[in-house]
């Protein structure tokens, strides 16, 4: 969406994380759509050997997926507007890691365990560049409020030139 005089109404910030969060949400409703077609389906899953864990780590693989495609937007636009090729990398290196790992699908315990620590560490990053520190993490956590009667300034605001 672009505004009347040309510019992007949306910080390049902000559409990092609304691409990486639809490519998730749309990685999310193909995988659950392929999911919820094998429950219909002709035959039951876990029957004659099959896993009986099969919808369940099919969901957790899929919300580890819509978090790891918003992470790797975040990263990913970081990289590009930093021009770090190492973050590049990085991000379609473990794409195509957590994209082999689904291969050993059928032994759950090799695959959805790397995924998870991997979102796991993949979220740290990406909160770090997104600007998070753990001391702010700490900060939001303990839920106290500011004193009231401070008075904030802000020196970025600057009124602005008559003309």
């Amino acid at each position: 969406m672009l505004s009347e005089d040309g510019r992007s109404p949306l910080s390049l910030r902000q559409m990092a994380y609304v691409s990486g969060l639809s490519f998730g949400i749309i990685s999310g409703v193909f995988s659950i759509s392929n999911i919820l077609a094998d429950s219909a389906g002709p035959g039951t899953v876990g029957i004659h050997g099959d896993s009986p864990y099969y919808f369940i780590t099919s969901a957790f693989l899929t919300m580890a997926l819509v978090l790891l495609h918003t992470f790797w937007g975040i990263i990913f636009f970081d990289a590009c507007e930093r021009r770090r090729a190492g973050g590049l990398g990085l991000v379609v290196g473990g794409h195509l890691l957590v994209s082999g790992l689904t291969f050993l699908n059928p032994w759950y315990e090799a695959s959805l365990g790397p995924i998870l620590i991997l979102t796991l560490c993949t979220g740290l990053w990406a909160f770090g560049t997104a600007g998070g520190s753990f001391h702010n993490l700490l900060k939001c956590l303990s839920c106290k409020q500011e004193p009231e009667g401070r008075v904030m300034l802000y020196s970025a605001l600057q009124v602005p030139p008559e003309e």
